[in-house]
């Protein structure tokens, strides 16, 4: 219980199955009161329930919500300790179907809307609090036809070093968390809908991973508890969870 008395928000925890409920759920097994929050009402009420938390149904998109949701959480909780974003979608488009559309999309879901929600939390969380962004492999190893997102990724990424530079007065810690390839409903719904058959798929990611096996949204958690722990002592760092899938990068032949 080394989180008791912890008040948390974990956004992007409205998939069933997906690393944010693995998240809410491990920071609630350790002790921790928990906000979830995302799209999707009627899941995060169910989530909310099973974790006696609190849901609150919030766009990462909107800065108006994310300010809400932070709002929200102080009202109803009186103090905010960790804030968690895990939210992110990766459509699959090529280079040459850009839009505008498209990149601001990206740009407001992984780069604008973490870093309204540092912003947000940052602002009012506990002095000594943790802040964790969840990022992606693609930002620093190339993959074909996930340029946008994987560029807004690593944009957020710069945004979690420079908000911990900027709020060291407050001795924030504030970190993230770089996953490759974690399978999920979603995830293999999402190779389905391009047309990849998520076995061979998933296996060719495993040939480039040491330990031998993906990591799981429960990887993902337990890493997140880990910033989030007190006894954690670092800011301002990007951190791997991949399996060692870091080591060697995405499969060269997916196109």
């Amino acid at each position: 219980m080394e989180l008791k008395n912890k008040i948390a928000i974990v956004l992007g925890a409205s998939t069933v199955g997906g690393m944010g409920e693995a998240v809410a759920r491990r920071l609630k097994r350790e002790g921790a009161t928990v906000v979830v929050s995302g799209l999707g009402a009627e899941t995060l009420k169910s989530l909310a329930g099973q974790l006696e938390g609190t849901p609150f149904e919030a766009d990462i998109t909107d800065s108006e919500q994310m300010a809400a949701l932070v709002a929200h959480t102080l009202e109803t909780h009186g103090r905010l300790d960790i804030a968690i974003n895990v939210a992110g979608v990766a459509p699959r488009v090529p280079f040459c179907d850009f839009t505008d559309a498209h990149l601001m999309f990206m740009a407001k879901m992984h780069f604008i809307g973490p870093a309204m929600f540092i912003k947000h939390a940052a602002e009012v969380i506990a002095d000594d609090g943790a802040i964790v962004n969840v990022s992606s492999l693609s930002a620093y190893d190339a993959m074909p036809g996930i340029v946008g997102y994987a560029a807004s990724k690593l944009a957020g990424d710069r945004v979690v070093r420079g908000a911990a530079l900027e709020y060291r007065h407050k001795r924030l810690r504030i970190n993230g968390i770089v996953p490759s390839l974690v399978p999920t409903g979603l995830s293999r719904q999402g190779m389905r809908n391009y047309g990849a058959d998520p076995e061979p798929f998933e296996q060719s990611f495993v040939d480039q991973t040491p330990l031998g096996r993906l990591a799981r949204p429960e990887d993902i958690a337990a890493m997140a508890f880990m910033l989030v722990r007190d006894e954690f002592f670092e800011t301002g760092q990007i951190f791997t969870c991949t399996g060692g899938n870091a080591l060697l990068g995405h499969p060269r032949h997916i196109g």
